[in-house]
């Protein structure tokens, strides 16, 4: 059975994510990072989950201890504030998943995010469906020409089979460009192909998308067989459109689009293997809150 060590000041968030997990986990609660580091100190954990703001020891500074005493501790942050501004600190510290405290509270998403982390199982967009749930369409995108085709045609297929696709058009148009411009790469790592020409792509180079739906959303996966992207890269990357730096950048304004116009970004790395980065959106505005972080990189 996994160990998970949650760190929270507010007994009420500790308390209901200690009796959400412990049928499941060996779970301790503990209300603050001094308590927390003791523990950490006397035994391993495989995650731990802690809140942002605390008196005392603050959770970024609480987690980067921890990872200097278990390297392979997974660690996740949770909070009610707006996560966009942790961003900066998630890069200084090397923090990937942001959990937000939504009301209601999303336990699906949080049983998806440690499952996967703590086994390793992280790619498919049918793990982020409901039971029940329906693939719309399996593609295979051989060249720039048929990436075009397909984004139009998946849009379309969305508002025919659920009314809305929201800005999913513009969405693809920015990630399928990505997966084809910036996944293919010389061995010195330069990009293999020139943005916006004509390309018709490597077999190893195709890119993969697959939608589907459940009762509360709807998905996009994409996927290339590169791996390049990195955690690190992500976080860069989302830092400096946010904070305005990188307004004249040539790259990352599709990963920063592409969280501000779904509801649910998750990008999964298998560094030299394969990236997917999954986009959500949900059909009514259940899970008020801020939108979380979730990069996780085998």
């Amino acid at each position: 059975m996994f160990s998970i060590l949650i760190v929270d000041d507010e007994i009420s968030i500790r308390m209901m994510l200690f009796d959400y997990l412990e049928d499941k986990y060996e779970v301790i609660a503990v209300e603050n990072a001094e308590t927390g580091l003791s523990l950490c100190r006397e035994r391993n954990f495989d995650m731990v989950i802690s809140d942002v703001n605390m008196p005392g020891m603050k959770g970024p500074e609480f987690l980067n201890e921890v990872k200097k005493i278990h390297p392979a501790a997974k660690i996740v942050l949770i909070t009610a504030y707006n996560i966009d501004n942790y961003i900066r600190m998630a890069r200084d510290y090397g923090i990937a998943n942001i959990i937000p405290k939504t009301t209601p509270f999303n336990f699906f998403e949080l049983d998806l995010l440690i499952e996967g982390l703590l086994t390793k199982n992280i790619f498919g967009l049918a793990r982020h469906l409901l039971p029940g749930f329906t693939i719309l369409g399996n593609f295979s995108i051989r060249s720039s020409e048929e990436a075009r085709v397909i984004r139009e045609n998946v849009t379309a297929l969305l508002m025919e089979k659920l009314g809305t696709a929201g800005n999913m058009n513009l969405i693809l148009d920015e990630m399928i460009t990505n997966a084809i411009y910036h996944a293919p790469s010389f061995p010195d790592g330069t990009p293999k192909y020139e943005e916006f020409s004509e390309v018709n792509l490597q077999p190893d180079e195709f890119v993969y998308l697959e939608c589907g739906y459940d009762a509360e959303k709807y998905g996009i996966s994409i996927v290339d067989k590169m791996g390049r992207l990195t955690m690190e890269t992500v976080l860069y990357k989302i830092d400096r459109q946010i904070a305005g730096e990188g307004i004249l950048d040539d790259s990352g304004r599709g990963i920063h689009m592409s969280r501000l116009f779904s509801d649910r970004m998750i990008i999964n790395i298998a560094p030299k293997n394969k990236t997917e980065i999954i986009l959500m959106n949900y059909f009514s505005h259940k899970y008020r809150g801020y939108k979380p972080l979730y990069i996780n990189e085998l």
